[in-house]
């Protein structure tokens, strides 16, 4: 057998040990990293460069402040991807000042954006403000869904680019409008939901031209399917109006459609099927509660055993933890990897070194810049896909030796997109 790698033809023995695979597996994962960190401090050089040139130009005219960070514009001029852009950078930002921003925008939608804009932490302009909504973390999805809900001509337009951020090619109505309502709550007001449907059918039908006679059948069609969940899955509906068949289904768009823009019946079928079998969920409010189940797709940071102490109880627990952008999961074991325990979202939280530590060595805990805990969430006990508000007032890790821990806070910096200091903190 000819080794890869070698290049010179030597022929090795076909039995490589397995001590030597995972030095070099190690090896690599710290290569990997070191790439990583000297990426994000190319971007972080970047930034600091994009600020100076934007305080300058200010100094010479009175403009309204480029969006911070660039990659808002540069998502315009990008193909839409199905992943979400990262979270803004907070490279050249004040922390305090977008935490600031982000509260006043979950208690006051309109004030928020104000607040922002006046700050120049966002350009005044619907594209940059839905690239606002879209992209960032720790938003309240009720205050998303009020503001992109109201009636005036800039929050329709922000609403309109709102929409177009999402990729639909290809895909069936029903899974479009589960991705499209995943990302707010829809408001109570008639009026409101019925203008948010109506962006997301022109988007639909932008997308999948060939699927519908026109965007209003889109439309018609995505409001029947909202109406049919109800019919289906709400008790107090069930009871009223009795089963909810496929044939009442059809008739209710037979009402509606012309009959020469009718979809294929086939099509009408699959939406009965989908929603019967699978519930049109919508989200909770998440801003404390609800977590991004992990995705086995994600790009994994960091992963590896840390031990980890409980909050009311302070005994320590051994867990397999996995840092990815934004967020960081922990896991009863490895091999439970698809059903984390819990998981805290690296946003207005920072990281600092714990040496007083009188019961594990190389400890370090993660603790938030603003409020009295971190906002975090964990697995119910007893009951599947159940989740409920952590009560950490940090979250203290133990690793199994000093590279160890100066790694794991180097990955969770880097994972954080910058939401935590660049700075030591002790």
């Amino acid at each position: 057998m000819t080794l890869n790698g070698f290049g010179n033809g030597t022929v090795v023995d076909s039995h490589i040990p397995m001590d030597f695979i995972r030095r070099r597996k190690e090896q690599l994962k710290k290569e990997i990293q070191d790439i990583r960190e000297k990426i994000a401090q190319c971007e972080v050089e970047m930034s600091m460069i994009q600020s100076t040139s934007n305080d300058d130009d200010a100094k010479n005219a009175s403009v309204v402040q480029p969006l911070k960070p660039m990659s808002y514009v540069c998502y315009f001029a990008a193909p839409v991807s199905r992943k979400r852009s990262q979270s803004p950078s907070r490279r050249n930002s004040n922390t305090k000042q977008w935490s600031i921003a982000k509260r006043r925008f979950n208690d006051n939608s309109k004030e928020g954006i104000r607040w922002l804009m006046e700050n120049g932490l966002i350009q005044n302009t619907p594209e940059h403000t839905a690239a606002f909504l879209f992209n960032e973390t720790g938003l309240s999805k009720r205050a998303i869904g009020d503001y992109l809900g109201e009636k005036d001509s800039f929050h329709i337009d922000v609403l309109k680019h709102f929409a177009h951020m999402h990729d639909f090619f290809s895909m069936d109505i029903v899974e479009a409008l589960r991705r499209y309502l995943s990302t707010f709550i829809l408001p109570g007001e008639a009026q409101k939901i019925d203008r948010i449907m109506e962006a997301f059918a022109q988007r639909y039908y932008e997308c999948n031209p060939h699927i519908y006679a026109t965007a209003e059948v889109c439309y018609i069609v995505s409001f029947a399917t909202i109406m049919l969940n109800t019919s289906l899955h709400n008790k107090s509906a069930r009871m009223s109006g009795g089963q909810f068949t496929y044939e009442k289904f059809l008739n209710s768009l037979n009402e509606t459609i012309a009959r020469h823009q009718m979809p294929e019946q086939n099509t009408i079928k699959n939406i009965y099927d989908n929603i019967k079998n699978n519930e049109l969920k919508f989200p909770d409010d998440d801003i404390n509660l609800t977590v991004r189940i992990f995705d086995s797709d994600a790009t994994v940071i960091k992963e590896g055993w840390l031990w980890k102490q409980g909050g009311r109880v302070r005994n320590w627990k051994r867990r397999w933890f996995i840092i990815t952008d934004g967020f960081l999961f922990y896991f009863e074991s490895r091999a439970e990897s698809d059903s984390p325990r819990g998981v805290i979202p690296l946003v207005d939280v920072a990281v600092r070194e714990i040496d007083d530590d009188r019961t594990k060595q190389y400890c370090f805990e993660i603790f938030p810049l603003t409020g009295d805990k971190v906002k975090a969430s964990k697995a119910a006990p007893g009951e599947i896909g159940k989740w409920i508000e952590g009560h950490h007032t940090v979250y203290r890790m133990s690793a199994s030796s000093e590279d160890e821990r100066k790694d794991w806070i180097r990955a969770l910096r880097i994972g954080s997109q910058n939401h935590l200091p660049k700075q030591k903190l002790s």
